[in-house]
Protein backbone atom coordinates (compact mmCIF):
# COMPACT_ATOMS: atom_id res chain seq x y z
CA UNK A 1 0.00 0.00 0.00
CA UNK A 2 1.60 3.33 -1.45
CA UNK A 3 1.75 6.03 1.44
CA UNK A 4 -0.79 8.68 1.11
CA UNK A 5 0.41 12.26 0.54
CA UNK A 6 -1.57 14.78 2.31
CA UNK A 7 -4.29 16.55 0.93
CA UNK A 8 -4.75 20.18 1.05
CA UNK A 9 -7.86 19.37 3.18
CA UNK A 10 -5.43 17.42 5.42
CA UNK A 11 -3.52 20.71 5.58
CA UNK A 12 -6.34 22.18 6.63
CA UNK A 13 -7.57 19.84 9.19
CA UNK A 14 -4.33 19.41 10.63
CA UNK A 15 -4.18 23.19 11.17
CA UNK A 16 -7.25 22.90 13.71
CA UNK A 17 -6.54 22.42 16.95
CA UNK A 18 -9.62 20.65 17.79
CA UNK A 19 -9.53 18.57 15.24
CA UNK A 20 -6.44 16.57 15.83
CA UNK A 21 -7.44 13.25 17.95
CA UNK A 22 -9.59 12.89 14.87
CA UNK A 23 -6.51 12.81 12.81
CA UNK A 24 -4.36 11.10 14.93
CA UNK A 25 -7.07 7.95 14.66
CA UNK A 26 -7.37 7.92 11.00
CA UNK A 27 -3.55 7.87 11.08
CA UNK A 28 -4.16 5.11 13.36
CA UNK A 29 -7.02 3.43 11.61
CA UNK A 30 -4.89 3.68 8.15
CA UNK A 31 -2.00 2.26 9.49
CA UNK A 32 -3.71 -0.77 11.01
CA UNK A 33 -5.96 -1.29 7.79
CA UNK A 34 -2.31 -1.43 5.99
CA UNK A 35 -0.95 -3.94 8.31
CA UNK A 36 -3.97 -5.79 8.25
CA UNK A 37 -4.08 -5.86 4.05
CA UNK A 38 -0.17 -7.03 3.82
CA UNK A 39 -0.98 -9.69 6.06
CA UNK A 40 -4.55 -11.08 4.00
CA UNK A 41 -4.53 -12.55 0.98
CA UNK A 42 -5.71 -10.18 -2.04
CA UNK A 43 -8.83 -11.74 -2.85
CA UNK A 44 -10.03 -11.25 1.30
CA UNK A 45 -8.22 -7.95 1.44
CA UNK A 46 -10.67 -6.66 -0.87
CA UNK A 47 -13.45 -8.30 1.36
CA UNK A 48 -11.86 -6.43 4.18
CA UNK A 49 -12.02 -2.91 6.08
CA UNK A 50 -11.06 -2.18 9.34
CA UNK A 51 -14.00 -0.19 11.58
CA UNK A 52 -12.11 0.65 14.98
CA UNK A 53 -9.45 -0.18 17.00
CA UNK A 54 -10.09 0.87 20.87
CA UNK A 55 -8.90 -0.60 24.06
CA UNK A 56 -7.00 -3.69 22.32
CA UNK A 57 -10.19 -4.68 20.38
CA UNK A 58 -9.33 -4.70 16.30
CA UNK A 59 -12.70 -4.19 14.70
CA UNK A 60 -13.19 -5.29 11.59
CA UNK A 61 -15.93 -5.57 8.73
CA UNK A 62 -16.63 -8.03 6.04
CA UNK A 63 -18.32 -7.87 2.82
CA UNK A 64 -19.55 -11.36 3.56
CA UNK A 65 -20.46 -14.52 5.61
CA UNK A 66 -17.39 -16.70 4.20
CA UNK A 67 -14.99 -13.90 4.26
CA UNK A 68 -16.05 -13.31 7.97
CA UNK A 69 -15.31 -17.11 8.58
CA UNK A 70 -12.05 -16.63 7.26
CA UNK A 71 -11.06 -13.74 9.08
CA UNK A 72 -12.68 -15.25 12.37
CA UNK A 73 -10.23 -18.12 11.65
CA UNK A 74 -7.35 -15.82 10.43
CA UNK A 75 -7.62 -13.83 13.99
CA UNK A 76 -5.05 -15.17 16.55
CA UNK A 77 -2.59 -15.27 13.64
CA UNK A 78 -3.77 -11.73 12.52
CA UNK A 79 -3.30 -10.62 16.64
CA UNK A 80 0.40 -12.91 16.24
CA UNK A 81 1.31 -10.46 13.40
CA UNK A 82 -0.12 -7.15 14.77
CA UNK A 83 1.82 -7.79 18.01
CA UNK A 84 5.10 -8.08 16.46
CA UNK A 85 4.93 -5.00 14.99
CA UNK A 86 4.31 -3.83 18.26
CA UNK A 87 0.33 -3.12 18.37
CA UNK A 88 -1.28 -3.56 21.35
CA UNK A 89 -4.09 -5.97 20.19
CA UNK A 90 -5.66 -8.67 22.40
CA UNK A 91 -8.83 -9.38 20.16
CA UNK A 92 -10.13 -9.48 16.24
CA UNK A 93 -13.76 -8.97 16.43
CA UNK A 94 -15.07 -9.73 12.89
CA UNK A 95 -18.98 -8.20 11.85
CA UNK A 96 -20.94 -9.06 8.28
CA UNK A 97 -21.54 -5.27 6.65
CA UNK A 98 -22.12 -6.09 2.95
CA UNK A 99 -20.58 -2.72 1.20
CA UNK A 100 -23.19 -0.90 -1.04
CA UNK A 101 -21.04 -1.46 -4.36
CA UNK A 102 -20.76 -5.03 -3.35
CA UNK A 103 -24.62 -4.94 -3.34
CA UNK A 104 -24.60 -3.47 -6.79
CA UNK A 105 -21.83 -5.82 -8.25
CA UNK A 106 -23.93 -8.61 -7.24
CA UNK A 107 -27.58 -7.72 -8.58
CA UNK A 108 -25.95 -6.96 -11.86
CA UNK A 109 -27.50 -8.87 -14.38
CA UNK A 110 -26.52 -12.31 -15.49
CA UNK A 111 -25.27 -13.01 -18.95
CA UNK A 112 -25.82 -16.16 -20.44
CA UNK A 113 -24.58 -16.96 -24.23
CA UNK A 114 -26.09 -20.56 -25.56
CA UNK A 115 -24.24 -22.01 -28.40
CA UNK A 116 -26.49 -22.52 -31.58
CA UNK A 117 -27.02 -26.03 -31.39
CA UNK A 118 -28.32 -25.21 -27.83
CA UNK A 119 -30.50 -22.43 -29.17
CA UNK A 120 -32.26 -24.79 -31.53
CA UNK A 121 -32.64 -27.77 -29.38
CA UNK A 122 -34.91 -25.05 -27.09
CA UNK A 123 -36.66 -24.13 -30.18
CA UNK A 124 -37.46 -27.30 -30.35
CA UNK A 125 -38.68 -27.78 -26.67
CA UNK A 126 -40.64 -24.37 -27.55
CA UNK A 127 -42.50 -25.73 -30.00
CA UNK A 128 -43.53 -29.21 -28.55
CA UNK A 129 -44.63 -27.84 -25.59
CA UNK A 130 -48.41 -27.10 -24.51
CA UNK A 131 -48.94 -23.29 -24.26
CA UNK A 132 -48.35 -22.25 -20.63
CA UNK A 133 -46.40 -19.68 -18.37
CA UNK A 134 -42.97 -22.31 -19.14
CA UNK A 135 -43.66 -21.90 -22.97
CA UNK A 136 -44.26 -18.31 -22.69
CA UNK A 137 -40.93 -17.66 -20.75
CA UNK A 138 -38.95 -20.02 -23.02
CA UNK A 139 -40.17 -17.68 -26.07
CA UNK A 140 -39.38 -14.14 -24.12
CA UNK A 141 -35.45 -16.12 -23.40
CA UNK A 142 -34.96 -16.98 -26.98
CA UNK A 143 -36.51 -13.49 -28.45
CA UNK A 144 -33.55 -12.27 -26.10
CA UNK A 145 -31.47 -14.51 -27.65
CA UNK A 146 -32.00 -13.26 -31.40
CA UNK A 147 -33.66 -16.17 -32.10
CA UNK A 148 -36.39 -15.49 -34.26
CA UNK A 149 -39.85 -17.69 -34.64
CA UNK A 150 -39.77 -19.85 -37.54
Amino acid sequence: MKPLLPTKLDRVLASDGELQPLLAKTRELRALAGLVQSFLSAELGAETRVANFKEGKLSLLAANAAAASKLRLLAPALTRFLVERRWQVKLVSVRVQPSAARARELKREKSVHFSTHALERLRALHERLAPSPARDALARMLRRHGLPRR
